[in-house]
């Protein structure tokens, strides 16, 4: 099933299912804890979702992980805020949720209804969706598309004074069959290929995939997402919200 990217919001559609990932619920928390008020976002990403919903007639809802912000443990806003939201959601669609590595414990705030994948993925149609921070099951390799959130992905621009700002993107990206560990050789075939998501909580923080800076090279190169480390990271393509393509990751 073709996979549609959702013009100006980090959303994919594939037939009457919509994909989403990094809502980081309760980040809002860690905010006020070093001295910055900001309001709950859970009301505004609830709306996000629900316009999205009744755009493009989705009948079902995938959250690909990192529902929750706080790690370890939970704070008292997402222990209240989760369980509401879900509720909210499911007067709307159906939901599935596959956890990402906040999502410790995250079937005790969520409604029974919703569907709890493993954090290892699961496959849609000819797509693996997992959140990205483990390896996927073996299964994936059978995929055409492997689809993930956790990156952060953005590219940071610069005009000629020196002011800089960053832009969620997309990154569409081969996976390099020799780098792939040995429980997932044997196949005849072409790994899938591997699709980063930019996070849809706006307030969940980027990181700029082209930014020179040691530490951010370091993260991209030996970071915590495996699949996208055996990547062929040179040659991925980078693609803003709208849809437009600014070219190679290298070049950028």
């Amino acid at each position: 099933m073709q996979l549609k990217f959702i013009t100006g919001e980090p959303a994919i559609l594939s037939g009457k299912t919509l994909v989403i990932a990094d809502l980081h619920i309760g980040i809002e928390h860690r905010y006020k804890k070093e001295g910055i008020k900001v309001p709950s976002q859970s009301g505004k990403l609830l709306e996000r979702i629900e316009k999205l919903l009744n755009k493009t007639k989705a009948k079902r809802l995938i959250i690909i992980g990192d529902i929750k912000h706080k790690v370890p443990g939970t704070s008292f806003q997402e222990e209240r805020e989760i369980p509401l939201f879900f509720q909210r959601l499911l007067e709307k669609t159906e939901v599935e949720v596959t956890p990402g590595n906040h999502d410790d414990r995250i079937k005790n705030l969520l409604p029974e209804r919703v569907i709890l994948h493993p954090s290892t993925g699961f496959m849609l149609g000819k797509t693996w969706l997992c959140h990205g921070h483990a390896w996927p099951d073996k299964e994936f390799i059978d995929a055409e598309h492997i689809v993930i959130g956790h990156n952060h992905a953005s590219i940071e621009f610069s005009d000629k004074l020196g002011y800089r700002w960053i832009d969620p993107v997309w990154v569409r990206a081969e996976i390099d069959k020799k780098k792939l560990p040995k429980q997932y050789r044997g196949f005849s075939g072409s790994p899938p290929e591997l699709i980063l998501v930019p996070p849809f909580n706006e307030f969940a923080g980027l990181i700029p995939m082209n930014k020179r800076a040691r530490e951010v090279r370091r993260y991209f190169i030996e970071g915590p997402s495996p699949i996208f480390r055996i990547s062929k990271k040179r040659t991925a393509r980078v693609y803003m919200l709208d849809g437009t393509f600014l070219g190679k990751l290298g070049k950028l």
